[in-house]
């Protein structure tokens, strides 16, 4: 399911114009990187164009005002802390890796979940193995689509609540086995961080096929791939479908729902859809 051997012909393209399948107007799919901030659509006419262009717009997530809240809830332990999960040689190399990396003292973060802390370290990881990242700023692009979208009174969807996503990233795993994962990260930070091509690199070059290769390459096994991506690509067809039907709708979801077997692209395409890379160039007048 996971190491996928068959020709990889994603092309190079965030951005696909989805139609046919008895669609009135087309649609189109944007792949986001949720640490990319959104000063980076200054430099993308094409998806700006079509974005203010569309008549509806769907993300993974829209967030209310009890966000914070319930963020909390699910990223704390109530019976437990990191000290307990951890033994004191493992525990103040992670503590030393969290300080020299982030800055901060991991014992202020004592009653977050293991993976509230390998996440900090992977984003802080991102950043400095590409120093674009640094350059751009403004709110996650994420964010930016919705905070647009309900500023333009556009109808706005989102595919997950936050209590889906919340406990598909934070209790997904027990909190033993995100220990284990977190110290073993910090044992072999150069593997997650080698001299290579990263994740940004082949985002800002669009290049579906290796960030796929690159997903199957570091996922922690093919279970966790298929609940993280393909599960929530099966899940999600369903909602886009009767969206799109109704009208031109703007898709932006996380990049790596787009490629793979089970990838939006794909399923759209079996689904009996056109889905085509967009590559011409908006009006002259898009600012």
């Amino acid at each position: 399911l996971l190491f996928f051997t068959g020709p990889l012909v994603q092309g190079q393209s965030l951005l696909w114009r989805v139609s046919g399948n008895g669609l009135s107007k087309p649609s189109y799919l944007f792949g986001t990187y949720h640490i990319l901030r959104d000063s980076y659509l200054k430099q993308d006419s094409l998806t700006r164009y079509h974005f203010e262009q569309a008549e509806g717009v769907v993300v993974e997530l829209v967030v209310d005002s009890a966000a914070a809240g319930k963020v909390r809830q699910y990223a704390t332990m109530a019976d437990n802390n990191l000290v307990r999960l951890i033994d004191a040689t493992d525990y103040k190399l992670v503590a030393d890796e969290f300080n020299a990396i982030t800055g901060q003292e991991l014992l202020f973060y004592n009653q977050f979940k293991p993976i509230i802390i390998a996440t900090a370290l992977s984003v802080a990881y991102a950043r400095q193995q590409s120093d674009t990242l640094t350059k751009f700023s403004g709110l996650p692009i994420d964010l930016y689509f919705v905070r647009q979208a309900q500023a333009a009174r556009k109808p706005l969807i989102g595919l997950e609540t936050l209590e889906q996503q919340l406990t598909l990233l934070y209790d997904r795993q027990p909190v033993e086995q995100q220990a284990q994962q977190l110290v073993r990260m910090v044992k072999h930070k150069n593997v997650y961080r080698p001299p290579r091509t990263t994740l940004t690199d082949l985002y800002l070059r669009a290049d579906l096929d290796g960030m796929w290769n690159l997903f199957q390459q570091e996922s922690d096994s093919p279970a966790d791939l298929y609940t993280l991506i393909d599960n929530r690509n099966i899940q999600w067809m369903n909602q886009l479908q009767p969206v799109m039907a109704e009208r031109s709708t703007f898709v932006a979801v996380g990049v790596g729902h787009l490629p793979g077997p089970n990838g939006l692209l794909t399923l759209l395409r079996q689904a009996g859809y056109v889905v085509e890379a967009v590559t011409t160039s908006p009006p002259a007048q898009t600012r």
